[in-house]
């Protein structure tokens, strides 16, 4: 009898060892995973953009800009109509897009740069894209707080969601959201609720996403900024090229202003727009809910 209850001790015993080495290990494989899971750069989120990356956005020369023009590989906005959108007198860019959307965080590269030419940003802030959606901590910035200074247009950046898809950091209003129900319907799929959402004036909009699939994952703020006035890199092909096509739209809403901007040959490109769907897939993220598809 005796024996027996040893025996069970022992089994009791060496059972609870067995269960909290299964939890330690749990434990230590859970702590590497999330550890390796976040980027080394992550303490620089929510920090101003230094003065040397912003230098960068916004001098990107008149001849790398011409000399990429409109590669392939970038989608140009679509033309839409509707009242023209305006506020103070000039013009209206809305942007509507989320922290953790790895699409907005390739979109915003082009949309500075281009934005740059008629005018300046204030208290950008650094941002990285979800660590666990496509292209995970995509280096980026994020336009909420931020805020745009131009004689020629206005322009509204609205990050609809923070780091958490789930997570509504700055509501529509009720204008934005009507803007979003008419003109955020992408044609290559029928659907809507996409995002990066920019709405050029109701005259152009960007409603399938980002412009380019690429993927700035695995590099920092300063490594692809040095690549932006240099037009054999592919990363400025693409960041380069999608900025030329908001230029040109830009000044086709805003009366082709300033002319020293607008009478370039990358702010005068011929704009022809074919849906992914032609050429073989085509990604979203959609805002409303926060999920994402892929079209074969």
């Amino acid at each position: 009898m005796r024996a027996r209850i040893k025996r069970r001790q022992r089994i009791r015993r060496l059972t609870i060892l067995v269960v909290i080495a299964v939890i330690a290990v749990s434990l230590i494989v859970a702590f590497y995973i999330v550890l390796n899971s976040q980027s080394p750069y992550a303490s620089y989120v929510g920090k101003p953009v230094a003065q040397s990356v912003m230098g960068e956005l916004s001098g990107v020369s008149d001849s790398t800009l011409a000399s990429i023009g409109a590669p392939t590989g970038v989608q140009p906005p679509v033309v839409v109509s509707g009242t023209p959108l305006s506020s103070g007198g000039k013009p209206e860019i809305l942007y509507i897009g989320g922290d953790y959307c790895p699409y907005c965080a390739i979109e915003r590269w082009s949309l500075i740069v281009a934005l740059s030419r008629f005018g300046q940003f204030s208290n950008l802030t650094y941002m990285l894209s979800s660590s666990s959606d496509v292209n995970p901590n995509t280096p980026t910035f994020s336009f909420r707080g931020a805020t745009f200074t131009s004689k020629y247009i206005t322009f509204v950046g609205v990050e609809e969601f923070g780091s958490d898809p789930n997570t509504v950091v700055q509501a529509l209003t009720t204008e934005q959201q009507a803007l979003v129900s008419q003109y955020d319907t992408c044609a290559a799929t029928g659907n809507t609720g996409s995002i990066p959402f920019v709405d050029f004036a109701n005259s152009y909009a960007l409603n399938c996403g980002a412009q380019s699939s690429l993927d700035l994952s695995g590099q920092n703020w300063t490594q692809i900024a040095s690549q932006l006035n240099t037009p054999t890199s592919s990363t400025a092909e693409l960041i380069d090229g999608a900025a030329n096509t908001i230029i040109t739209v830009i000044c086709n809403v805003d009366g082709h202003l300033p002319s020293a901007v607008c009478t370039q040959s990358y702010a005068t490109l011929t704009l022809s727009y074919t849906p992914s769907m032609t050429t073989g897939s085509a990604t979203l993220f959609l805002a409303r809910p926060a999920m994402r598809l892929v079209f074969e």
